[in-house]
């Protein structure tokens, strides 16, 4: 009888805490139709949900009181939700149903199969920030919807189609793509059928990506960069890994990531076809169209769910949750589509084989969040005499800082940057417009404006004139798609350089050299606002007016519903004027078309950041002199580049062959010795360098990471920049010989992507 009693309560115990369970689900569940996304009214229950729990959030979101809250009325007057959202909320316990659409500013171009009607396609409306509709006019050509559910369907042999504008910035644009298909190898005439083909054509940033099915070879996908032998093809293929029975969905998330394709295959990762060069860029595109199927009669029957192209380059957890989502939204279990058709099957290890992925730390990447009011309050605190409190005289002590890099240009190593040979400087750089009145130029051997002296190590900028045109000069320490030499936190530029000597009254007014930095993260967020600081820009209409730290922040590249009117954000000088001996107690004052080599130096520190420059002292030597000072602006703590340039701001007197030469000697970047310490997360300790430590032998950097595979490595010797690589080993040559080698471990394929440094390792003389 107790045992009896004992199996009741037992029982009742157990179907409670199924009821209680299933409640507390459902207060959390807001798809409710369990399709992946969140409508209009399922966002509503979701931010009232969000608001109730978390009072910043609390909003009145639903303007119109139509019970749903549109992306616009989501997001209007405020930053994105994904910004908003408190970091309390990503440890909770209750654990929010993840969207691919839950943060909808991710989604630059994005086609779900419930946007279209029952009939033939003509048109597949799309969503997110760019509108790209597929479209087909010509009836044969149409795909059809014959169910509710079972996605975008192409007939064997029909040679339908949907076409698509080019994108011109899809390199930028379209980082990641998300497409599910199912296809069935046993129709068709033809051994092969194209799914997507976005840029169709021949050339780096064409075709890319590609997606296409043999019956032989099984399924590919392409990306085409270029690189100094020609173009660069990434094609990675896959017979087992994906099912061609026609019933089954399949799931792709691929793109580039830090110079090096990836591709997760129904939850697999696949590897390309041939070892992948370690970078990866490519050239401006024009007059392309991009296409869902292929025009080719003789296409085997198939049929696509999604096709999703979206910002940033996504960790390698973000990738399988991407996975995971799909997985869920086209699983029977949900009842989302008919007719035996089925989803795809996991592998057992993967962390969303059985369950649906939720809202967690992968959803919230480090972003810079701008403060209108104190970026204005700084601004506007700038007051010229505690700018120039110490003017010409002794520059801070910067003991706690260590060098990072450092570049004497012993070397020629200007390359394209839209090419992936570049592995240190890249020109002329992503924004075409730096040229001014001059039009910016690639490395050329037949017209070259980065004339390299191997003699004496020097590195020239120039202005050159062609055709009656002027040509301008520029070069970056990151490629086109923002990969390369980047630096966050307190730091100190210095770069030593020199302009031609040239008489006041002889100075053409549109010179334009600058040295400057950008902060990278707006070509992966293209929604994103745009952080500039310009270090010194100098012009030709007086020779010794220092336009010093120039700050901005500029209007997204893509306008859109995310990013706040940049019309309401002041740009502001910290130093403006000339460096006269009176004005700038600089003893002799300064002009910078004076013919000789001067160090400049930015101190950016916590709390202040320092402009210093050597001058010369009786005796000749170098002498260390402050120019100014500025309470530090938190833009110059993100993580910047590098970019020098010789634009032609006008044609305000034209420049002569001896005005057109910006040279430069070294550019060195420091960094506080307790940064590098740090051990960020995902790596379990700081890495470390093993093997022989001398010529001819190969030492090997050992990353530490943890659950991390998609790594970069950076070489180093007394801060000379020797390459980075995806592979973990370094070759010891004669020019290392008695110097200081460590290795900064990039974890590309973590969030937020941390780096991480060895300590150095001295090579034997």
């Amino acid at each position: 009888m107790k045992s009896n009693i004992k199996l009741i309560i037992t029982v009742f115990f157990i179907i409670w805490f199924i009821n209680d369970s299933n409640a507390h689900s459902a207060k959390s569940n807001f798809d409710l139709d369990d399709n992946g996304l969140y409508d209009d009214h399922e966002r509503n229950l979701l931010l009232d949900f969000l608001g109730n729990k978390y009072p910043e959030l609390n909003a009145n979101y639903d303007t119109n009181n139509d019970g749903k809250v549109t992306v616009l009325e989501q997001t209007t007057g405020r930053l994105p939700l994904s910004l908003r959202i408190p970091k309390r909320a990503i440890d909770s316990t209750t654990k929010v149903p993840w969207a691919l659409n839950l943060f909808p500013e991710w989604l630059m171009s994005a086609y779900f199969q419930e946007d279209t009607e029952i009939g033939n396609v003509i048109n597949h409306p799309s969503r997110g920030t760019i509108v790209a509709n597929a479209t087909q006019t010509n009836s044969p050509l149409q795909p059809l919807k014959t169910t509710k559910k079972n996605g975008i369907e192409f007939t064997e042999n029909s040679g339908q189609y949907l076409i698509m504008p080019g994108q011109r910035d899809a390199r930028w644009n379209y980082r990641w793509m998300l497409f599910t298909f199912r296809i069935d190898a046993n129709t068709g005439n033809n051994a092969e059928t194209i799914l997507l083909d976005i840029n169709h054509g021949e050339g780096s940033n064409k075709s890319s990506p590609k997606v296409w099915y043999n019956k032989t070879n099984g399924l590919s996908i392409q990306y085409v960069g270029l690189n100094k032998n020609g173009l660069d093809k990434r094609i990675m293929t896959t017979k087992n890994d994906v099912v061609a029975d026609g019933k089954t969905w399949n799931v792709i998330v691929a793109g580039i990531r830090y110079g090096q394709m990836f591709a997760s295959v129904n939850g697999t990762l696949i590897s390309s076809e041939a070892v992948q060069p370690d970078r990866f860029s490519g050239e401006w595109i024009s007059n392309t169209s991009s296409y869902i199927g292929d025009k080719d009669i003789g296409n085997m029957a198939w049929a696509y769910d999604s096709l999703v192209f979206g910002l940033t380059e996504p960790s390698e957890a973000m990738v399988q949750k991407m996975t995971g989502w799909a997985a869920y939204r086209l699983s029977t279990n949900k009842a989302l589509f008919s007719n035996g058709i089925s989803s795809i099957d996991l592998p057992n290890k993967h962390p969303y084989k059985n369950i649906r992925p939720v809202m967690d730390a992968e959803d919230f990447p480090y972003r810079y969040i701008h403060n209108e009011k104190e970026w204005t309050a700084w601004g506007s605190s700038i007051d010229t005499s505690e700018v120039r409190i110490n003017g010409g005289g002794e520059r801070v002590a910067t003991d706690d800082f260590e060098r990072v890099f450092y570049d004497d240009f012993r070397n020629n190593r200007v390359k394209a940057s839209f090419s992936g040979e570049s592995d240190l400087w890249s020109a002329p750089g992503f924004n075409p417009a730096v040229g001014a009145s001059a039009q910016l130029m690639p490395p050329s051997e037949t017209f070259n404006v980065y004339p390299h002296d191997e003699d004496e190590k020097k590195q020239s900028l120039l202005l050159r004139k062609q055709n009656e045109r002027w040509k301008a000069s520029a070069f970056y320490s990151v490629n086109d798609l923002g990969h390369g030499y980047t630096w966050t936190g307190p730091k100190i530029f210095r770069i030593r350089s020199m302009l031609p000597k040239i008489d006041k009254n002889d100075l053409p007014g549109g010179l334009f050299p600058a040295f400057w930095s950008y902060n990278p993260d707006f070509l992966f967020w293209r929604t994103a606002n745009r952080i500039e600081v310009d270090w010194f820009e100098f012009d030709g209409k007086n020779g010794a007016w220092l336009n010093g730290l120039s700050s901005h922040y500029h209007y997204a590249h893509v306008p859109n519903i995310f990013a706040k009117d940049d019309s309401s954000y002041k740009s502001y000088k910290a130093y403006w004027g000339e460096l006269t001996e009176q004005k700038s107690k600089i003893e002799g004052g300064l002009e910078f078309w004076d013919g000789q080599y001067h160090t400049w130096e930015f101190v950016i520190d916590n709390d202040m950041t320092y402009i210093n420059v050597t001058i010369t002292d009786e005796a000749g030597n170098d002498k260390w002199v402050e120019i100014g000072r500025v309470p530090t602006a938190p833009t110059y703590l993100e993580r910047l580049d590098l970019q020098l340039d010789y634009a032609l701001r006008s044609y305000d007197g034209n420049p002569t062959s001896d005005q057109e030469s910006f040279t430069i000697d070294s550019i060195e970047v420091l960094q506080k010795t307790s940064e590098i310490m740090q051990v960020p997360k995902s790596f379990t300790s700081r890495p470390i360098i093993t093997g022989e430590k001398t010529i001819g032998d190969t030492i090997t950097c050992h990353a530490n990471l943890q659950d991390i595979t998609d790594i970069r490595y950076y070489w180093f010797a007394d801060g000379y920049p020797l390459t980075y690589t995806a592979t973990n080993t370094y070759d010891i040559t004669s020019e290392e010989s008695g110097k200081e080698i460590r290795c900064m471990v990039k974890a590309v394929g973590a969030l937020n992507m941390p780096e991480a440094w060895t300590k150095k390792i001295a090579i034997a003389e």
